[in-house]
Formats: C-alpha cells, sequence, structure tokens
C-alpha cells in the first residue's frame, strides 16, 4: 500500500467550497508555569505544555469534527488557535426558527453525527467538556462540525488555564459536584449530558434553564444529584417524577416532554409518536444523573433508533470512483491498464485555487502572505486593555483591606470564545500578481548538482547522465510525471476580480524544476602544455558543437529564504510534491528530482521519508519494538532528554519528552550491534519535531538516516570508525583549504577536538532546527559524504579567525564565542567542493577487514587507519583518474631512468629534493588537480604531496594509489591503452649558466598529451 495514501494533508478535496478558518486565544496559566518550575518538572512552562498536547489534535480527521490547523505563542503567554469554521451552528438555527418545528429525522441526524464524533474522540482520549449549541457548527451541507472539542485536552484538563472549561448550562451534575470517583468510572460521559440537553432543548425550542443565574443552575443540579442518590437501587428516570421538580429553575415545556406529556397528547400519527417516544428515550438515557448509570458512546449508537440513521448517512453521498493504477518502478504497465476510455476520475480544477487545498495549506499560505493572527487582532483592538492605574482601588484601608472605589478588571487576561474570521483577501490578491513577478529570474539550487564551471569536472552527475542522449535532451525526462517547461507568462488570463481560478494559476509560469540530466557537447584540443590564460591550465580548442552543460551564469541566484517566503512559489511547489507523494512509492525517483531544487517546509517529513525509502507498514513494525522495559541507556536517556534543544516548544513540552524517550528506546532495542551514545537525542530531533504526531515515520526515518550517513558510528568501540572519518576529513580540508589545513595542523588543533559533535549528530548539536532543517535538505538528496564538506566549509567561513589563532585561541573560539554561520553560503560551497572531489578521497574503510578477493590488487586493499592519520594529502584511486586527467598536473617523482620506460601521459618528471626551486613554476600552470605519481613506496609519494600542501599550498593535490603500477595495469585492463614511451622534453632554470644563487633543477616534460574519449 501506499506510504501516503491516506494522509490528510495530501487530500484533494473535490466539489468543496472555500473553507474558513478563524482564530481563538486564551492566556496560560503563570501559576501552573511556576508550580511546574517548583515541583522539578522537566516540562519548561505551561505555553509549551499546551503546545505538545494540541499536536494530537492536528491529527484527528472526522467528518463531524471541525479542524484544528495550528497553535501560536504570542506575548505574555498568549496562544492562538486556528481551527476551521463555518458560519452556521445550531444556536442560530434555533434563534432564527425560534418558531417552528424541527423535524425527528433531522434531529436522529443531528444525534448520530455528534455522537459519532465523540465516540471517535473517545477512541483517542479526548473530551470535550465544552459542548454548547455554538460549538456544534453545520457546514453548507447541514452536516454537523464540533468546534472547541481540543480546550479541555491540550491545557490538561483545564489545569494550565485560570479559567474554567465547559458552559454552565450544559455541565454535567458530576462537573459541578466535582465528583472524585467520576474520572475513574466514566469521567468522559459528560458531553453525554451536553448532548441531551442540546438535543432537547433543539425540539421543544427552548432553553433548558429558565435563569442564566451559574449559582441557581448548580444547585438545581445539586438537587437532582441528591435525588437521584435517594433513588439509587432504581434504575430508571424517577428523578423527572419527582415531586419537588416543579420547583427546579427547569423549563417547563421541557419537563413535560421528559415525563412524556408531550407525546401521549399530541395529534401525529402512529410511527411519528412512535419515533418522538424513540427519540424522549434517548434523551433520557443521556440525561441520567449518575454518570454510572449513563451509557457509552458505542452503546447510544446501537440504538435502533440512531443505527438506522446511520446506515443511511453511509450510503448517501459517497459516489462509486475509479481505483487507481499501483505502479511500480520496475515493471512498465500495459496502455490498456493506463489508457482507459472511461469517465476521468479527477473533476476539472475549481474556479478558486485554495478550494481543494487541505487547510493546513491554506494557513500556511496565508502566513507566507503576510497573515498574522496576533496582528490582526491587535488592528482589530480586541487587546486594549485598561490602564494598570485605572484598574487599583481609590482607598485601601491597612487594617482591615477594605478597597474603597470601583475595581475594572481587565479583561483582556479573561477567557473569550469568540471566534476570529482569517481573511483570504491579501492572499488572493498575492496570488494573482504571479503574472507580473514572471520577469524575476533566477538560478536554482540544483544547479550545485549539475552546473559546473568551465573546464571542470563534477562527479556527482553519473556518466550517463554526461553522454547518454547527446543532442537528444528532447526525451530525456519521457519517464516523469511533472516535465520542466515553462509555461508563456503571456498564457493566463484573470477574468473578473473575484480569486483566480486553479487552472489559470498553474499555467502562469509554474516553477519547476531544471532536468539533471545534461550532455557533454565538447572537444578539448590538447596541443602542449603551455599555461593557458584562462581558468584552466588546458589550452582548449575550438569546440566541435556549443557545450551543453549548463555553466554559471549571470543571472543572479536567488535565496532560498526568499524562495520559501514567496507566496506563489509555494503554493505550485505544495501542488507538485503532493500529487508526487500521493503516487509514492511509484514516484521516488521523480521525487529526489525535484527535491534537489529545494523542499517545500510544509511537505519535508513526507519528502524526507520518500527520499530515505521508508515503506511499508511502519506503524505496525514499531508497534512490534519493545520500548517500554528497562534498559542500560534509561539512565543516560533520562538526562539527555530533558535537554535536546529546550528552545523549541514542542521538544520542551511532556508530551515531547515521552515521545523522544520512546523513540530512543526503540532505536536501542531495534540495534542490538550499537549503542546509545550521547548526541543521539540530538539527531532524532529534527524528525520528532517534523513527524510529532507520527512516531513510526519518524522512527523509520532514522533508522535509514543513519544507515546512510553514520553506519557504525554507535559501535560500542567507535574509536577506529571516528579516526578514520576525522582523517577523511583533514584530507578533504587539505585537499580544497590547503593553507588552512597547513596551518590547523602545525599548532595541533586536530578535528578530535572540536569535530565530534559536528558529525556524531550531523550538525543538530551546534544549529537550531531551523537551520538544521536547511542542512539536511541537502543531506538527503546528497551522497554521504556530503557532511564532510559541511564540516569543511563551517572552518572556510572562519579562516580568518583561525588562521591568525593559536591553538589556545581556537579553543576559545569553539567554546566559548564561535561565530555565526552563514548556512546557505556553507551549503553552496559544501556542493561546490562535493562536486569536484573524486570519490576516492572520500571513501571510508571498512569496520570489519574484509578478505583479500581473488585477484585483488595491492593498491585496492583499503590502507590502515594508523597510514591515513599520517597523511596530510589524500590518495586517489585510478578508475577516478581518466575523469580528472583533463585538469590534472601529473608530477612523476621517480627517476628519470624509470620516467623514459614508461609514464603517464602529459605528465612531468620532477625530483623532491629541487621542489623548492621550481614550486613557483609549477604554480604558474594553474591547473585544477595535482596528482603524485611515485613507486612502490608508500612514503615517498604521501611525503612529497604533504610538501605541496604545507609549504607551498597546491590545492587539489593528491596521491595516485599504486602509483604507476596501478596506472600500468589500469591501462592493460581496458585493453585500449598503455603507458607513454615518447622520449621526454628536458627543461632546466631559464638562464642557467651554471653560476649564481639559484639552484639548478631539472624537469623532463612528456610531448603526448592525455588522449579524450570523444564526446
Amino acid at each position: 500500500m501506499a506510504l501516503f495514501a491516506n494522509a490528510s494533508d495530501l487530500k484533494v478535496h473535490y466539489e468543496r467550497p472555500t473553507p474558513k478558518l478563524a482564530s481563538c486565544n486564551f492566556v496560560a496559566s503563570a501559576r501552573s508555569s511556576e508550580a511546574l518550575a517548583q515541583s522539578g518538572h522537566l516540562a519548561v512552562s505551561a505555553p509549551s505544555q499546551i503546545m505538545g498536547r494540541f499536536q494530537l489534535l492536528k491529527s484527528l480527521c472526522h467528518e463531524n469534527l471541525c479542524e484544528y490547523v495550528e497553535i501560536h505563542r504570542g506575548k505574555h503567554d498568549r496562544l492562538f488557535v486556528v481551527n476551521e469554521y463555518h458560519d452556521n451552528s445550531l444556536q442560530k438555527t434555533r434563534s432564527v426558527k425560534a418558531e417552528t418545528s424541527v423535524s425527528i429525522n433531522l434531529l436522529q441526524r443531528y444525534a448520530c453525527e455528534m455522537f459519532g464524533a465523540l465516540s471517535y474522540l473517545e477512541q483517542n482520549n479526548v473530551v470535550h467538556a465544552a459542548l454548547s449549541p455554538q460549538n456544534v457548527l453545520l457546514d453548507e451541507q447541514d452536516r454537523i462540525k464540533l468546534s472547541g472539542y481540543g480546550l479541555y485536552y491540550m491545557t490538561g484538563h483545564g489545569v494550565d488555564v485560570d479559567f474554567p472549561i465547559g458552559y454552565p448550562g450544559y455541565l454535567a451534575p458530576e462537573c459541578v459536584l466535582d465528583d472524585e470517583g467520576a474520572e475513574s468510572s466514566g469521567y468522559d460521559k459528560r458531553d453525554c449530558w451536553a448532548v441531551g440537553i442540546i438535543l432537547v432543548e433543539q425540539f421543544c425550542r427552548n432553553t433548558f434553564w429558565t435563569t442564566s443565574d451559574v449559582g441557581l443552575i448548580f444547585d438545581t443540579l445539586s438537587t437532582l444529584a441528591d435525588w437521584a442518590k435517594e433513588n439509587e437501587e432504581d434504575s430508571s428516570n424517577s428523578v423527572w417524577y419527582h415531586q419537588g421538580i416543579e420547583s427546579l429553575d427547569i423549563n417547563k415545556d421541557v419537563l413535560s416532554f421528559l415525563q412524556g406529556n408531550n407525546v401521549s397528547d399530541s395529534g401525529d400519527s402512529v410511527n411519528a409518536k412512535a419515533e418522538i417516544e424513540a427519540f424522549r428515550e434517548l434523551i433520557l438515557m443521556c440525561l441520567q444523573v449518575s454518570h454510572t448509570q449513563r451509557p457509552y458512546y458505542h452503546q447510544i449508537l446501537a440504538l435502533p433508533f440512531l443505527s438506522s440513521s446511520s446506515k443511511k448517512n453511509k450510503m448517501k453521498g459517497h459516489d462509486w470512483v475509479q481505483g487507481p493504477i499501483l505502479a511500480s518502478q520496475d515493471l512498465q504497465p500495459d496502455e490498456t491498464d493506463i489508457d482507459r476510455p472511461t469517465t476521468p476520475m479527477k473533476k476539472q480544477p475549481p474556479s478558486d485555487p485554495l478550494a481543494d487545498l487541505p487547510l493546513s495549506h491554506i494557513y500556511h499560505l496565508w502566513r507566507l502572505a503576510g497573515g498574522d493572527v496576533e496582528v490582526n487582532l491587535v488592528k482589530r483592538g480586541v487587546f486594549l486593555s485598561v490602564p494598570v492605574i485605572e484598574r487599583l482601588p481609590r482607598v485601601c484601608f491597612i487594617e482591615d483591606a477594605e478597597e474603597i472605589g470601583p475595581v475594572m478588571v481587565d479583561t483582556t487576561q479573561l477567557y473569550s470564545d469568540t471566534m476570529h474570521i482569517l481573511s483570504f483577501k491579501e492572499l488572493y490578491q498575492r496570488l494573482e500578481q504571479q503574472e507580473q513577478r514572471h520577469s524575476e529570474r533566477f538560478e536554482w539550487d540544483a544547479d550545485y548538482f549539475n552546473v559546473v564551471d568551465e573546464n571542470d569536472v563534477n562527479f556527482l552527475l553519473k556518466e550517463t547522465d554526461k553522454f547518454d542522449n547527446l543532442n537528444n535532451n528532447e526525451g530525456e525526462n519521457e519517464d516523469f510525471v511533472f516535465d520542466d517547461e515553462i509555461s508563456s507568462p503571456h498564457s493566463a488570463v484573470t477574468i473578473g476580480n473575484g480569486p483566480p481560478s486553479s487552472a489559470a494559476l498553474i499555467s502562469i509560469t509554474t516553477p519547476t524544476t531544471p532536468s539533471t540530466s545534461r550532455s557533454l557537447n565538447r572537444t578539448f584540443s590538447l596541443s602542449s602544455m603551455n599555461r593557458s590564460r584562462s581558468s584552466s591550465s588546458i589550452s582548449v580548442g575550438t569546440p566541435a558543437a556549443a557545450p551543453s552543460t549548463p555553466t554559471q551564469s549571470s543571472i543572479p541566484r536567488r535565496p532560498l529564504s526568499l524562495r520559501e517566503q514567496d507566496v506563489n512559489y509555494q503554493y505550485h511547489r505544495q501542488r507538485l510534491f503532493a500529487e508526487l507523494l500521493r503516487q509514492y512509492p511509484a514516484s521516488q525517483k521523480e521525487i529526489l528530482h525535484h527535491a534537489k531544487v529545494d523542499i517545500p517546509p510544509l511537505l519535508r517529513n513526507k519528502i524526507w521519508a520518500a527520499i530515505l525509502d521508508v515503506h511499508g507498514d511502519v506503524e505496525t513494525e514499531y508497534q512490534r519494538i519493545d520500548k517500554y522495559n528497562d534498559i542500560a541507556s534509561d539512565r543516560q536517556i533520562d538526562v539527555d532528554v530533558p535537554r535536546c534543544h529546550q528552545y523549541n516548544q514542542l521538544l520542551a513540552s511532556s508530551a515531547g519528552h515521552e515521545k523522544l524517550r520512546r523513540l530512543l528506546k526503540s532505536w536501542v532495542s531495534s540495534n542490538k550491534k550499537w549503542v546509545y551514545w550521547q548526541g543521539l537525542d540530538s539527531l532524532c530531533a529534527p524528525f520528532l519535531t517534523l513527524n510529532f504526531n507520527d512516531e513510526a515515520l519518524a522512527f523509520a526515518c532514522l533508522q535509514k538516516f543513519i544507515l546512510k550517513f553514520l553506519n557504525n558510528f554507535f559501535l560500542r568501540d567507535n574509536s577506529a570508525v571516528l579516526q578514520d572519518y576525522f582523517a577523511v576529513f583533514r584530507h578533504v580540508l587539505s585537499f580544497h583549504d590547503p593553507e588552512l589545513s597547513a596551518h590547523i595542523d602545525a599548532i595541533g588543533f586536530v578535528p578530535d577536538l572540536y569535530a565530534i559533535r559536528w558529525f556524531l549528530t550531523l550538525f543538530t548539536h551546534v544549529f537550531p532546527l531551523d537551520k538544521v532543517y536547511h542542512l539536511w535538505d541537502k543531506f538527503m538528496v546528497g551522497p554521504p559524504s556530503l557532511p564532510l564538506f559541511v564540516g569543511v566549509a563551517i572552518l572556510r567561513q572562519i579562516r580568518d579567525e583561525l588562521l591568525k589563532y593559536e591553538f589556545n585561541g581556537c579553543i576559545s573560539l569553539f567554546s566559548e564565542h564561535f561565530p555565526k554561520i552563514d548556512i546557505e553560503g556553507c551549503i553552496q560551497s559544501a556542493m561546490k567542493m562535493c562536486k569536484v572531489t573524486p570519490p576516492s578521497v572520500v571513501s571510508l574503510r571498512p569496520v570489519a577487514p574484509l578478505s583479500d578477493k581473488e585477484g585483488q590488487q595491492w593498491w585496492e586493499k583499503p590502507l590502515p587507519i594508523d597510514v591515513r592519520k599520517q597523511e596530510l594529502a589524500p590518495r586517489i584511486d585510478i578508475a577516478d583518474f581518466p575523469r580528472i586527467s583533463p585538469y590534472t598536473l601529473v608530477l612523476d617523482i621517480r627517476s628519470d631512468h624509470e620516467f623514459v620506460n614508461g609514464h603517464l601521459a602529459s605528465s612531468m618528471n620532477v625530483q623532491p629534493s629541487q621542489l623548492h626551486s621550481y614550486a613557483s613554476i609549477l604554480r604558474k600552470l594553474n591547473r585544477k588537480y595535482h596528482v603524485i605519481v611515485a613507486d612502490d613506496s608508500e612514503k615517498q609519494g604521501p611525503e612529497f604531496a604533504a610538501q605541496l600542501v604545507q609549504n607551498h599550498h597546491f590545492p587539489r593535490t593528491a596521491v595516485l594509489q599504486g602509483g604507476i603500477e596501478a596506472a600500468e595495469w589500469h591501462y592493460n585492463s581496458l585493453g585500449n591503452g598503455r603507458l607513454c614511451t615518447c622520449r621526454p622534453q628536458k627543461q632546466t632554470t631559464a638562464g642557467y649558466k651554471g653560476k649564481g644563487s639559484e639552484p639548478p633543477f631539472v624537469i623532463w616534460r612528456c610531448k603526448v598529451p592525455t588522449p579524450l574519449s570523444k564526446r
């Protein structure tokens, strides 16, 4: 089954009117926050607790519940809750149609829908506790939509707020009497009482109570409870026939109906009387004064009076639809299965671009268009508070604390159930302006994957991507659902003053993803070893054809932060990825293709899961894991959880602590060969915050992520893994910034002192989560070695400080005053370095030593860790050398006799002892790579490369692993090449006559250029 087939935030709502969103607000209790602090509770504050519990409400989805969208924390611990809203309610219908009677069939449907919604809430351990006719909304199809059902749950049953929850006229007797045994024996049945009062009020067209005085209502409820205790053994509703019932503040019409007088006196037909009597019995069941005798929701729904209505509702309004085609990435479906001559399953796009979107998408776009619930209410004057001076009494006596004068209460601190509707006017205007903004062109982030500098190599592109389909780019994306063509900016027309149509918006320059499949169509002419005036040291002749590989252009790159704030851009990106996610896993390749540009923040959690290849029944697999029994790492987990990113409101809540603890225990239980290391909590934090309501998906993503980037990092003895990783990190730094690497190496500032928390947590222990999200977006679509380049990019951002500090200064810089890092610039720099780095430079040594394969050459065996740690420059495999050979200065340091017998084409034979004499000459050649070729000795080549890095700062310096022997074997294995045996040309110091201060040097240069493959 598709992983996201039932995801509510991906559902397309056809033939639905544009939904409305509204907000309410309240202030969290300061006393609750103080109590948490004094008791030593791990939670930070009451607002954090409320926001943590609220996340469950976002996951609730029922046709008779208003959807909760988001919660925000404002000033002075004021919380703003955004949810679905409808204009009509039972309160309004009763006021408008007070004179008309309501049909029993309608009340039957209302009751069925309300109890169905309450039963769903009961299954999720949520109690409404605030039911009233104004909270029972009606949508355009006159269906029940319960609102306000999450206030009691999110506030911890009212503990985290200073106001009572619930409406006095609809509170059950046990709520007023504060029955101690009610909570353990059916406390949640209070909603059943409230529904009974609401339904009887709708039938009688009168309020249940004849007074609005809270004290009188509570007294009446207390009296009813006393009468019920007197007749506790009698299960009948004799309380409504009590001789003193007439003296209570209960409406006479309502009381008459409860006693059955209206039913017997009505002149309706026999069937109508039977329906009314069944309805009355339902009301009497709901209005059982004792909560222990009140029925459960499933018992009420099983009544014949409601079961028939439930069956009718299930059969009505559900059209037959054509089932989806379950596609596969490996098997091609038959054409007859795809091109069916039937009615299209999808209907025409709605005229309103927001009508078919999920509520979470609409609210996200509203926020991008400048919407802010707190600012909007401030502009409306909702928070105009009474000045403090006016709230003080005029006179206050010290002896008896008597106050004289009017004391005004600041109503802004009180609870108000007023719903403030959000206006979409600005959002529609921003969507209409898309055509005008077409001229603002910009480069895509995908350029970091497929755009290279002129005369450079890109190891992130596969050979097939570069050389296949030469001069046939038209069909390169034929397997993709969404191509990369951009519509004409003049193709859309907006008619009228209303919201633009969805079809029109889609046709207006939909931002798309550039293709990563490009072909190289350039022929290089290598005629000499003379230094070129261009940035490349290779002389390039006239190309046979215009290059098709995209190069760095002059179009300004648009920052990612601006793209994430662009309403139109996010509108289309969300539509694109939502459609692809609905087709996952068949669309996994295309999701990866488009994610290389950027990832919409709203769908980041599901896109990450798709890229990580999470599939199957993750929920069942997660439930099977033992996450509750004690394990050895429990003590350390209990210490780490309360400290993990506590600035985040979700992770600072008790719900966040419990979820994080379960995830960590599940990971330890599932990976027996690994152990818990400090930092795993930070590594888990991004997945938990993005999938707060889906622990199973967060766990599955964590498993896949660690296997890709941190495999074997959590071994009980991970010293060998870390030392190998740090050795490769040191090599990468030397490869791209030899000056900085030489300085750090000279002062002894080794990666062990600062980089453990970088790589063990993949920077989650260093940066806040909002920066980690952007960083991991590139990790997901990049190679496993990308974190190494991010570490180098961070050092290069602060290289000026590092170069002027000694050891103690660097320690202080990293521990006390670490500079602010530009994450976007860091990502760009890392991607640029990653593209031009041969894979063998960043290859890690296997943890378990591999047995020698038959026919394996000595240079194909991994180097010991101790050897890699001693070497400053990396080694490159012969398999990577052909791709960089056109841009490489090959320095052969063997004897001149061995050089004449066989050497690499275009190489130079130099003597290591004379390096200081000819180093400046070599630098003037401006080669992009410098590869050292030595004999079988393991020390001669690395020592010479270290001199190039430390003393002369040659960039991209590497030693050819296996030396000339590996090169000769490689050419022989190909069968179409061999070592060059030309007579090399001798060069020496210009004008040298045997005298003077400048020492002599001799360079033998091959006269044959490196052969290039025909492109």
